[in-house]
């Protein structure tokens, strides 16, 4: 935890580089990550509807007093434009587009194991997540959803290319298929949710807006509690990246104003936040403003819509935007605090 404070600055090209180089050789040492039996399924009918599914060890008892291990479904991040439940690290097509100089910064590093075969690295993120949860008694859900192309000249694919709200639409129908599909080895009964930067902003969509999860009963009784990490509610000028993708997923500059989740908390109606699930709004102590400022505007509008749950730091106060994700499964009980801190709310009466 103390390295990652020596890092400078807190935005992505900043901190995503020497995060990820700090946290590889650590996660290269845990065998569950490196020997993970996820099953893949197919959620919907296109080529990006698909999610990894991780189950408890054999003879690991449900988390909490539940008979069957609830259900967890994590929503990465990526800017809209990059992420994958399993990231193919060193592949050109799989590298995040906020650490281009990985591979050769990775080949320098004095790993054996990482010497001996290169692509060990690849698929560490998302399933240090997975193994994770399913340690601590959960049925762990990560799914993938449509992201934005970045190519300059394009024309919009709704198969493969994010467009809103093509997000909430991905969100909605993982979350059904988790619960249609996962009693045998689930309680489907009771679902939790949890979406970092971009996936929270999706989750929230999918959840504030009346034709997606709310329009399912059944689905929005078994839904117990959410989590957002570092969500980006709302859009902040710094990078011509970011508003490139900002202004492709919403459909234009000017409609990001109208259809980013903060505006959507705005647009309920009195008391109507209060009849949502209970939030966990988390971000870290450096994450970037383009986190911070937006979180405590859509944290207001909640509240005053009568949205229940807590907004907090996370623990260890040297996290940054990605560290909390990144760090997840190095053993080190400091870097992974944030998590246990979510799990053991998550099964609070």
């Amino acid at each position: 935890m103390e390295f990652l404070s020596t890092i400078q600055g807190t935005e992505l090209p900043e901190i995503n580089t020497p995060t990820f180089l700090h946290f590889i050789p650590q996660l290269l040492r845990n065998p569950l990550i490196q020997n993970p039996t996820p099953q893949t399924h197919q959620y919907g009918p296109f080529p990006s509807q698909q999610l990894d599914v991780y189950i408890p060890p054999t003879g690991m008892n449900p988390a909490g007093q539940h008979t069957k291990p609830p259900v967890f479904i994590f929503y990465y991040g990526g800017g809209y434009m990059s992420g994958r439940k399993q990231m193919s690290l060193l592949s050109p097509g799989g590298l995040t587009v906020y650490s281009p100089n990985l591979t050769s910064l990775l080949s320098s590093q004095d790993i054996p194991d990482l010497r001996d075969d290169p692509t060990i690295v690849d698929r560490l993120y998302h399933q240090n997540i997975g193994t994770f949860l399913a340690s601590h008694g959960f049925v762990a859900v990560i799914p993938d959803y449509r992201l934005v192309n970045m190519d300059s000249v394009y024309d919009i694919d709704p198969e493969n290319d994010a467009l809103f709200p093509s997000g909430a639409e991905d969100v909605t129908l993982s979350m059904k298929w988790a619960v249609n599909n996962l009693s045998e080895i689930a309680d489907t009964e009771t679902v939790f949710a949890m979406g970092h930067s971009a996936g929270a902003n999706h989750l929230a969509t999918a959840i504030l807006l009346p034709e997606f999860i709310p329009s399912d009963p059944e689905l929005m009784s078994k839904l117990k509690k959410w989590c957002t990490l570092s969500a980006t509610f709302d859009y902040i000028h710094s990078r011509e990246q970011r508003k490139v993708a900002w202004s492709r997923y919403f459909g234009g500059f000017e409609r990001i104003g109208e259809r980013c989740p903060s505006s959507l908390a705005r647009g309920l109606g009195d008391g109507e936040a209060g009849k949502l699930p209970e939030l966990l709004c988390l971000h870290a102590k450096r994450d970037h403003f383009g986190a911070v400022d937006p979180q405590r505007r859509f944290w207001d509008a909640w509240v005053e819509r009568g949205g229940k749950g807590r907004m907090e730091v996370v623990r260890g106060g040297s996290h940054n935007h990605m560290s909390t994700v990144y760090g997840v499964g190095c053993g080190d009980e400091e870097v992974e605090w944030w998590l246990v801190d979510v799990l053991r709310w998550c099964l609070e009466q």
